[in-house]
């Protein structure tokens, strides 16, 4: 019995329009992961930015926290916008006798806490910030238990406390700004806000000291 053989038709090869079909959705592959990778690294930077903030925050807080409770006076003064000087008395501890004094003030120009005109802390802000990176000290006040906060059991729980512990407690209030300007065609500005909060009571402001002894 005789075969009867077909001839495949032959490979002739991409036409025209399917290779212009094919550039278009490879460029619109690269786009669409271009677009993807530059959104996470925009997540990552903000992500970075904000640990960077938190971690400056708490250390001002914390450690202006600790200061107060170990002194014996706190005066404050009207700084640059919504910024106190706040002037701390200790005891000397080289005497056990004589008082000295250190001062706590925000320098918003260049976004440092200072102690003796002394930055708190000399790596923030980042010396090289990204494109349109800001950062901004909104506020750094002390005032009195329940005259700034948001919990209204502390506004009525305060009206209740004796004038010497009012006297000797503060709450820290220390806001700081992070911002990213837009620096590309269809990108929005962008800001995070975040307030440090930390209430301290100044144990031995209500104390006799004599001769370096708390009586």
């Amino acid at each position: 019995m005789r075969m009867i053989k077909h001839k495949l038709p032959r490979d002739e090869g991409w036409t025209f329009i399917e290779a212009i079909l094919s550039v278009v959705i490879m460029t619109i592959m690269v786009l669409g992961l271009t677009i993807v990778m530059l959104a996470f690294k925009e997540h990552l930077d903000r992500s970075w930015a904000i640990r960077v903030m938190d971690q400056f925050g708490n250390d001002v807080v914390e450690r202006l926290s600790h200061e107060m409770r170990n002194a014996l006076d706190i005066e404050l003064f009207n700084g640059p916008g919504e910024t106190d000087a706040i002037d701390i008395t200790y005891l000397d501890p080289n005497s056990l006798e004589n008082t000295h004094i250190r001062r706590w003030r925000a320098d918003l120009r260049n976004v440092k806490i200072l102690i003796e005109g002394i930055p708190m802390d000399k790596t923030f802000p980042p010396k090289n910030p990204g494109r349109g990176e800001t950062y901004e000290i909104v506020k750094f006040k002390l005032v009195g238990y329940g005259q700034d906060t948001p919990n209204h059991f502390e506004l009525i729980d305060s009206r209740r406390r004796s004038e010497t512990f009012l006297e000797a407690t503060y709450e820290i209030i220390f806001t700081l700004r992070y911002s990213r300007a837009a620096i590309r065609p269809g990108e929005n500005n962008w800001s995070y806000e975040k307030t440090y909060r930390n209430r301290v009571y100044v144990r031995n402001k209500n104390l006799v000291v004599k001769h370096g002894v708390t009586q």
